[in-house]
C-alpha cells in the first residue's frame, strides 16, 4: 500500500477505523438530538489526514533517497568497470595473488546468539511444623534451566573488504574473516542489503548488512568478488556491467513511475 511498511499500514487502518467509528457514533447520536461527539469526529479526521500526509511525504522522501543511493552505487560501478578496484587511501594486508575488489564502509555484523537462559520450577523440599502455624522447609530448588533460542544479534559496525580470496569484516571490537574457498552458503537479501555467509571453519553463519546505502551493498560487492575468484578480472568486469545495467533499469523504472504520478 503506497510503499508503506506493514506496521505503517496497520496504524493507518487503525486510525481510519477509529475515525469511521467516531463518525458512525456521532451520526447515530445526532439523529437522537445529541451533537456532543462532533468535535471528536473533527479531531479524529484531522489526525487521520495528518498521519496520512506524513506517511505520504515520508514514503516520497525514502524513494528519493533510494534513487540517490542507486545513482551513487552506479557511479562506483562505473569506476570499477575501468578496472579500478583498489583505493589508494586504504591499507589492507593482502595475501599472495590477492586482489582487493571492493570496500564497503559502515557495514553491520550480525551473528546468531542466545541472550541467556530461562529458569522454571520451584522449591522441592520437605515442609515441617516449627511452632503454631509457622512451617519450615528443607530441601533444594527443583527447577530447570533452558537455553533461550538463538537470535540474529548485532555484534559490531565496521568496514567489510571483498577480495578474490576472502571477505574480511573489521570493526572496532570484532574481526571476522571468511575464506571464499571454504564457502558453504552465500545468500544475499533484496538488493544485496544483507549477506548471509556460512563457511566450513565456523559453526554458525554470519550476516553482513548495509548501514550506509550510498556505498555498494555487501551482496553486490560479494557477487563481484566471487566472479573474480571464479573467472579472473574479465569475469568480474562482466558481473560489474550486468549489475550496473540492473541498477540503471531500476532507476529508469522508478523515474517513470514518478513521472506518471505528476
Amino acid at each position: 500500500m503506497l510503499g508503506l511498511s506493514k506496521r505503517q499500514t496497520n496504524w493507518l487502518l487503525i486510525f481510519a477505523a477509529f475515525f469511521i467509528g467516531c463518525l458512525w457514533t456521532w451520526l447515530d447520536n445526532r439523529s437522537k438530538g445529541d451533537n456532543s461527539g462532533y468535535m471528536l469526529v473533527v479531531f479524529s479526521f484531522a489526525f487521520l489526514v495528518s498521519f496520512s500526509t506524513y506517511l505520504f511525504l515520508r514514503s516520497r522522501d525514502r524513494k528519493r533517497e533510494a534513487l540517490e543511493s542507486l545513482e551513487k552505487q552506479m557511479a562506483i560501478l562505473d569506476r570499477m568497470s575501468e578496472g579500478t578496484f583498489e583505493e589508494e587511501d586504504y591499507v589492507f594486508a593482502t595475501q599472495k595473488d590477492e586482489v582487493v575488489i571492493a570496500r564497503v564502509n559502515q557495514t553491520m555484523l550480525r551473528e546468531f546468539r542466545s541472550n541467556g537462559s530461562t529458569s522454571s520450577g520451584g522449591f522441592g523440599g520437605v515442609s515441617f511444623p516449627v511452632f503454631g502455624r509457622v512451617r519450615g522447609n528443607v530441601g533444594g530448588y527443583s527447577g530447570r534451566s533452558r537455553r533461550n533460542p538463538e537470535e540474529s544479534t548485532p555484534i559490531d559496525v565496521g568496514t567489510s573488504t571483498y577480495t578474490n580470496q576472502r571477505i574480511v569484516f573489521a570493526g572496532e571490537n570484532v574481526v571476522r574473516e571468511f575464506d571464499l574457498d571454504k564457502l558453504v552458503n552465500l545468500e544475499a537479501g533484496d538488493n544485496g542489503i544483507t549477506l548471509t555467509i556460512a563457511v566450513s571453519n565456523r559453526d554458525k553463519a554470519s550476516v553482513l548488512a548495509s548501514v550506509n546505502f550510498d556505498d555498494l551493498t555487501p551482496g553486490i560487492a560479494a557477487s563481484i568478488a566471487i566472479a573474480y575468484q571464479e573467472g579472473g578480472q574479465a569475469e568480474a568486469l562482466k558481473k560489474i556491467a550486468e549489475t550496473r545495467t540492473q541498477i540503471a533499469d531500476a532507476i529508469a523504472l522508478q523515474e517513470a513511475k514518478g513521472s506518471k504520478r505528476q
